[in-house]
């Protein structure tokens, strides 16, 4: 199972749009691709996408190539690359990131390092993404909410 957002939850029946996790996978692994290219993907090829893991250095070669597949074959291009984010501000949970900081500052309660400190990696990605993002600005509060929602459950 891959980590899922209520705030993305209309997407999950169809997988519609690029679900942010695989978002997190692409920055991580330099890949590339649009939201026509993910849905000339069958379903269960964008399934298969949103559950590989990327967490060492092999399982994100086998993201790309399995991208770099998919695109050659549905696409007749190979996947497009970028350069991979380097030194990802998320997953330093010692620092909240200036976009974070001020984005949550500016939705009424700014995140505190615990909280921060607390959530999971995808969860401070999303709050990272969100942050910089010029789509959809009420997702970021969204996002907020339900992590904080989570955590407060969880106690």
């Amino acid at each position: 199972m891959f980590p899922r957002y209520r705030f993305e939850s209309e997407f999950y029946p169809g997988l519609s749009r690029v679900p942010l996790h695989v978002r997190m996978k692409l920055d991580l692994t330099g890949v590339k691709i649009s939201l026509n290219d993910w849905l000339a993907f069958s379903m269960e090829e964008r399934g298969v996408l949103c559950h590989l893991p990327v967490e060492t250095e092999e399982e994100k070669e086998i993201f790309s190539s399995y991208l770099d597949f998919l695109s050659r074959r549905c696409l007749g291009k190979q996947a497009e690359r970028v350069p991979p984010i380097a030194d990802p501000p998320w997953e330093n949970r010692y620092r909240i990131p200036n976009p974070v900081e001020g984005k949550s500052l500016g939705a009424g309660k700014a995140v505190t390092l615990e909280e921060w400190g607390g959530w999971e990696l995808w969860q401070r990605y999303a709050l990272f993404k969100l942050s910089v993002s010029k789509n959809e600005p009420e997702k970021f509060r969204e996002a907020l909410e339900e992590f904080r929602e989570r955590t407060s459950r969880s106690c």
